[in-house]
């Protein structure tokens, strides 16, 4: 008994030791990913992640709204999942500059899906490199269509503004790419500027 009584002060003192050791890594690592990542993470600026929409047009001059959703590179519960481990994760480094989402395009024949993947330009945090789209898994691209393949570096946001160029792929009756040096329409970039829809 004398045993189990004096086992328990120590198992308290590890136990809260514990605890506390989450809290800093929960709470110093979301300090230094305010200067690490701001575009995701900034407690004094717009940040570019959430909801972005704006309207283009096709290389057939189609006219279409495209909405982005750019995520949180780490969520609150996925942060306090790692730092409750106590050994580091294998997966690869984390990069600061990353970011992935969804998208949706939608025109006269419906709505195109797409997930996203890109990377902002650390040289200021407001411009992106290339941002490559793709077509989720399971599903198949619009047929018949120019799909968005990506949007060219060199966007740019700034407060509740994105700016962007878009590359198409034209998808043909039987589901494969289609490229014609020959057609202009094949080399398209499209402007769009897309405001915030969660300031």
């Amino acid at each position: 008994m004398t045993n189990r009584k004096g086992c328990l002060p120590i198992l308290v003192v590890l136990l809260l030791s514990g605890a506390t050791f989450m809290v800093i890594r929960f709470y110093g690592g979301k300090f230094i990913d305010r200067f690490q990542r701001p575009w995701a993470y900034s407690t004094t600026e717009p940040l570019l992640v959430g909801t972005w929409r704006g309207t283009f047009r096709d290389p057939n001059g189609v006219a279409k709204t495209l909405t982005l959703q750019i995520d949180l590179p780490e969520t609150d519960d996925e942060r306090w999942d790692r730092a409750g481990r106590r050994t580091r994760s294998k997966k690869r480094g984390r990069n600061n500059e990353a970011f992935d989402g969804l998208a949706t395009v939608t025109g006269p024949r419906g709505q195109e899906p797409y997930t996203l993947y890109g990377r902002v330009n650390d040289d200021d945090w407001h411009q992106l490199e290339i941002i490559q789209f793709s077509t989720p898994d399971g599903q198949k691209a619009m047929r018949q269509n120019f799909n968005v393949h990506s949007a060219v570096a060199g966007g740019q946001w700034a407060a509740d503004r994105l700016t962007l160029h878009l590359a198409f792929t034209y998808i043909t009756p039987t589901g494969s790419a289609f490229w014609n040096s020959a057609d202009p329409r094949y080399e398209h970039k499209a402007a769009i500027t897309l405001t915030r829809l969660n300031p």
